[in-house]
């Protein structure tokens, strides 16, 4: 109200020191945020959304030798879990530097007060082998895992085995955003370079013989004309965006000036409700100042192509996407309701898209 600028205020831990956020989770209907925090790597502020005051401060460590544990982030058991109303949190999360994933379980009834938080045993999972980059869940409190070597790891219960219950590999890595449908159908992420997408059947969710091996990824492509217009835009050769209304093209976008370094990708309908039957209907991610998204339903047809395709005959077509200038350079964004994406630009806006 009195015109202070978002990202002036300071946030301070428990005991009012300052603190640098690492990374922010809505809870309880957007009425608390968990916060992680750079100067405090071990811990994660519980605070109140509209004073901005830190309710209670849990400091990790593991049970089995007393080590503290670097948070890196944190997302809910389940999808959509920080939209309904509960004084409990459950999270999943990745620490020290993508090597553990650890389960936590907190009731913010306990007060306002600092608190060491016990990560039990059988509640982490450190990794030699592997490295974890960014992680979604289902509905059903599945975990989905993006790894550096490119990798796409399905767990079912992550905590009981090392091993997951299905992988996607053979794509050239690091996974740097990934998402997942609320049912688990649908799986989408990204690399630095490119889009991708899959369909794993809820076999590929559990342990066990897979019928039919591992499901097909699907590269989400770039018409060709488009991605030259957002590399032109990018570099100041041209005006304005790129075309919501590229022709048909038939070439892949390899092969043409680089660009992509894509923004995390999301499905669509972020807060679905129980009650609303609310489905993903686009996945969307940004590069630069152009927004490129994709038709689930057609984005699904193609990948059922490619899944029935038989070894030595054709690849089908590449799937493309509609590109669209936002005008201005995308450093963050999320969905929200069921069709509205929030975007920042630079340092000048922040502006709703609805499509």
């Amino acid at each position: 109200d009195n015109g202070t600028l978002i990202g002036s205020h300071n946030v301070y831990d428990f005991h009012g020191e300052a603190q640098n956020v690492g990374m922010v989770q809505t809870w309880n209907q957007c009425e608390q945020m968990l916060l992680t925090s750079v100067d405090k790597a071990e811990s994660v502020l519980l605070m109140d959304t509209e004073t901005g005051s830190a309710l209670s401060e849990l400091s990790l460590r593991r049970q089995q030798k007393n080590w503290k544990m670097t948070v890196d982030s944190i997302t809910p058991m389940q999808k959509f879990e920080q939209y309904k109303a509960s004084k409990e949190f459950n999270l999943f999360g990745l620490g020290d530097g993508g090597k553990t994933v650890f389960a936590l379980s907190h009731d913010s009834r306990a007060g306002e007060n600092v608190e060491e938080f016990v990560i039990r045993a059988d509640s982490s999972r450190k990794y030699k082998s592997y490295t974890f980059s960014c992680h979604a869940q289902t509905k059903g409190g599945h975990l989905v895992l993006g790894r550096t070597d490119g990798a796409v790891a399905l767990y079912d219960a992550i905590m009981q085995s090392e091993k997951a219950a299905c992988v996607l590999d053979g794509m050239p890595g690091p996974v740097t955003s990934i998402d997942v449908s609320a049912d688990g159908s649908m799986v989408v992420w990204t690399t630095p370079e490119f889009v991708f997408f899959s369909c794993p059947s809820e076999a590929h969710w559990t342990s066990g013989v897979k019928p039919g091996g591992k499901p097909a990824i699907l590269k989400l492509d770039v018409r060709r004309e488009d991605l030259q217009k957002m590399v032109a835009l990018e570099t100041g050769r041209a005006e304005g965006g790129a075309s919501d209304d590229a022709p048909e093209g038939e070439e892949e976008s390899e092969g043409t000036d680089e660009l992509p370094q894509w923004m995390p990708v999301r499905f669509d309908a972020g807060t679905a409700k129980d009650d609303a039957g609310t489905a993903e209907r686009e996945i969307i991610t940004y590069c630069g100042s152009t927004q490129l998204r994709w038709n689930v339903a057609k984005a699904k047809e193609a990948w059922s192509a490619l899944d029935a395709r038989e070894e030595g005959s054709a690849m089908p077509a590449p799937f493309y996407g509609t590109a669209k200038g936002v005008g201005g350079p995308v450093f963050r964004h999320v969905t929200v309701k069921d069709d509205i994406d929030i975007v920042a630009l630079g340092d000048e806006m922040v502006k709703s898209l609805r499509f």
